[in-house]
């Protein structure tokens, strides 16, 4: 791995980790608003929808660092050229690597978020569950985030990187 491609690797990390920082804030702070039931949902203050947003956001942000830009940067430190894979192949390579924790968990992350990446304001109970799924999930989230940068964190190059 060239000094380029570890300073290139390392800043993926950097991001990845304020993505994980700010779900885990999201997540604290709204933790009395959950479980949320549909009839609630519906007659929330703005405050707390905006900070559901910011959830959402967030863990969508979450999911694609880690599958956009980590997964890549597992390949390149494993040797994998993953270019011609379609994601759940990549999915699996990351959990055969030794990267996820597991592939099954991660596929739910992502179809949790690709639920949330839709609105569905004439059905509340759609919303509803679609937000508790993305709540409960976050550790599991989380977890993957760490199995990624624990893997990577043993296998880049030690150096001065920015």
């Amino acid at each position: 791995m060239s000094p380029e491609e570890a300073a290139l690797a390392r800043q993926a990390l950097r991001s990845a980790e304020g993505c994980a920082r700010r779900l885990a804030r999201s997540q604290g702070k709204l933790a009395a608003q959950f479980p949320l039931l549909p009839a609630r949902l519906t007659a929330l203050p703005p405050d707390v929808e905006d900070d559901l947003d910011a959830f959402l956001k967030r863990y969508e942000q979450l999911v694609n660092a880690i599958q956009d830009e980590l997964f890549k940067v597992v390949a390149i430190v494993g040797g994998e050229d993953v270019r011609g894979l379609a994601r759940r192949e990549v999915v699996e390579l990351m959990d055969r690597l030794g990267a996820l924790p597991s592939a099954a968990s991660f596929r739910l992350l992502v179809a949790i978020r690709n639920r949330i990446a839709h609105s569905y304001p004439d059905d509340p109970e759609r919303q509803a569950g679609n937000l508790n799924a993305a709540y409960e999930a976050v550790p599991d989230l989380l977890a993957a985030h760490e199995g990624v940068r624990r893997y990577l964190e043993r296998r880049l190059p030690k150096g001065p990187f920015p």
